[in-house]
This record gives C-alpha cells, sequence and structure tokens, in this order.
C-alpha cells in the first residue's frame, strides 16, 4: 500500500494547569494574561489574579477611549508605549471621570447623579458607594476606606457602609491663624493629613470622628523656599516614608522632601534609592521599587492633563522628557482628561 502523503495534524501541546501561574509572572502585557486565562477554564482556575502573577506586570496609564460603544476606558503600556486591548466600561461616560486610583483600584465620579463607585479593573469586582450630594475636590482610596476631601473637611465612609460621615479637619495655630487640611495619603496603615501649611498629621478616627495628630514644629527654610516657588504641592510616600513632593512653577522641576521620623521634620531628598513615584491630576498615585520593569529608578511620571501621555522626570540629572501617545478614539484635545496611573504589580 503507498504511504499516506498527506501532513499530520500537529496537536498544540498540553501546558498543565499548574504550571500556569509560573508561565503568568514572565508576562509583561495584561493583554498576555487575559489571552492566557481565557484558554480554558481550567486556567482561568488556576490564574486568578494576584501580586505573585502580575509581578512583571508593567505600569499602565489608564485613558478614555471613545471610539467603542458604549465609552469605555483604556490602557496605555508604558514602556511599548501602545495602547492595549483593553477596556473597563464607565456606567456614564459621558459625565463620568477617574478620581483616584490605588495600585489596581480605581475611583470613578458621574458628577450629573453624583454616584462614586470604587472598581477593581483586573478582577471586575465594583462596589457602589453612597451618593455623593456635596462638593469636594479630591479622593483618597484607603484600604476599605474612601475619603472625599475640602480644604478643611473630610467626608469618609467604608467600603458597604450606607451613609457618608463629615467632619472638620483644621487646628488653631500658635501664631493665631487656622491650619487646615489639604492632603491624606495611607502609609503602611497610617493615615496621614498634610496641613496648608506644609506640616504634617496623623489622622485618627475616633468614636466616628476624625482627629488630627501634629507632628514636628514649624516648617525649615528650606521647605518654605520651595513652597514659595511652586504652584503645587503634594503628600506621597515612598518605601513607607511620607513624602511632600513640590512641583516647581516656572520649570520642569520637582523637589522632594521625605518625613525624618526621629527629627519630626521634612528633609530635602535628592534621590529615591533607585525607586519611582507616579502622580496624576489627581495628586500621588503610588511608588514602585526599583527592580519594577520598564520603568526609570530615581524618577517621578506624572500623567499629562490634556493629552494621553506622562511627563518623565529624573531627580538625578534634573531632566524631564514629554512622551505623548496618540490613538483612535482618544477625546478631542481640549477635553481634560482624568488620566491616572494602573500599576498591576501593586494587587
Amino acid at each position: 500500500m503507498a504511504a499516506d502523503k498527506r501532513p499530520a495534524t500537529a496537536a498544540a501541546p498540553y501546558i498543565p494547569a499548574e504550571l500556569i501561574p509560573d508561565i503568568a509572572r514572565h508576562l509583561t502585557t495584561l493583554q498576555d494574561f487575559f489571552s492566557l486565562r481565557a484558554a480554558c477554564r481550567s486556567y482561568r482556575a488556576a490564574l486568578s489574579p494576584s501580586r505573585a502573577v502580575l509581578a512583571s506586570q508593567p505600569p499602565h496609564l489608564l485613558v478614555p477611549h471613545h471610539a467603542s460603544s458604549p465609552r469605555s476606558l483604556a490602557l496605555v503600556h508604558l514602556p511599548r508605549r501602545r495602547l492595549l486591548r483593553f477596556r473597563s466600561p464607565v456606567p456614564h461616560p459621558f459625565s463620568t471621570a477617574v478620581v483616584a486610583s490605588d495600585g489596581a483600584r480605581v475611583v470613578t465620579f458621574d458628577r450629573f447623579a453624583r454616584e462614586l463607585s470604587v472598581t477593581h479593573l483586573l478582577s471586575g469586582e465594583r462596589v457602589r458607594v453612597p451618593d455623593a450630594s456635596f462638593l469636594f475636590y479630591r479622593a483618597v482610596l484607603a484600604g476599605d476606606l474612601v475619603l472625599l476631601i475640602t480644604p478643611g473637611w473630610v467626608h469618609y465612609c467604608r467600603l458597604g457602609d450606607g451613609r457618608w460621615r463629615e467632619t472638620c479637619c483644621r487646628l488653631g495655630g500658635g501664631d493665631g491663624g487656622l491650619h487646615m487640611m489639604v492632603r491624606m495619603l495611607a502609609v503602611n496603615g497610617v493615615l496621614y493629613a498634610l496641613l496648608n501649611t506644609c506640616q504634617l498629621a496623623v489622622a485618627e478616627l475616633r468614636d466616628d470622628k476624625l482627629e488630627l495628630k501634629l507632628l514636628g514644629g514649624e516648617v525649615s527654610d528650606h521647605v518654605r523656599n520651595a513652597w514659595m516657588e511652586s504652584k503645587d504641592f503634594t503628600l506621597g510616600e515612598c518605601a513607607g516614608e511620607p513624602l511632600l513632593i513640590f512641583k516647581v512653577s516656572f520649570k520642569p522641576e520637582y523637589k522632594v522632601f521625605r518625613w525624618e521620623s526621629g527629627e519630626q521634620r521634612w528633609v530635602r531628598a535628592m534621590s529615591l534609592g533607585r525607586q519611582t513615584l507616579f502622580m496624576s491630576g489627581n495628586g500621588f498615585d503610588a511608588w514602585l521599587g526599583p527592580d519594577s520593569p520598564g520603568i526609570r529608578g530615581d524618577c517621578i511620571y506624572e500623567a499629562l492633563p490634556q493629552a494621553a501621555g506622562w511627563s518623565e522626570y529624573s531627580l538625578v540629572d534634573n531632566t524631564c522628557e514629554l512622551v505623548t501617545i496618540e490613538y483612535q478614539g482618544a477625546p478631542e484635545l481640549d477635553s481634560v482628561r482624568k488620566q491616572v496611573w494602573v500599576l498591576p504589580s501593586l494587587y
């Protein structure tokens, strides 16, 4: 009998499900991660999103995407500088903005309906918090706590609560002035407040009230000088230490001070120990360590307010690079885009 000349069909090699998490640890785009999860049910069951399997994922910029219907949010891969095939629908695309981020979680706010939601971009879990019938200018995520800040006041609730609580966050100054809270941030489980005098305080929840405990005394002349030449300052964190970050008005420059707990004062930081900070129009988003893929150490990455892109400022040589990404479905250039950073490795 003559030999069969038809080519044999090679079956795709099967990879045991228990090896899938090890493979996922080496993936460097969320697109590949979710494609691997979607391959079969056993892979999906073995590959729940976690910090361990997402450790190699670089930072992403969350941007609006208006080409799809309904309108959605998309991710820009920072090292590759291109849009990924990721879509996260928002409940009211014409009026909803992202007002805070925390690793892979974001807070969205519909300014017309006054509705707030906390969405985990990787798991898809969404928690709706009570409607915000009051004005606020900044939102903060601290574990299961959501804080909405107005200078001197804060509204807060825990995820799953049915109502907001309101408290005044002001301290009487020794000079007879009034020191108001303007920023808040959770660092290693401690809630810190930054006052309008650039002083630092610990914020404690006691009997449904938020109390401020001032740390240290008046700020130094170095802090005052940075304050005078800056157009904005914010509270940040790096390696478990609070940071005071100034953005200089007349040139692309940042000045960073770290909190010296022993001396109870701000000290100028000329480097970040090869760590990296991420900021947006909402203030400080997060920090990553020196082994994080696709980014430079001792740098500050800030999302641009009116373009899909970011600035990359080096504290080592004081240089600043601007990166803009063009993509189909981007909003008009005159639209203010509330862009934030998404850091999957901080899941």
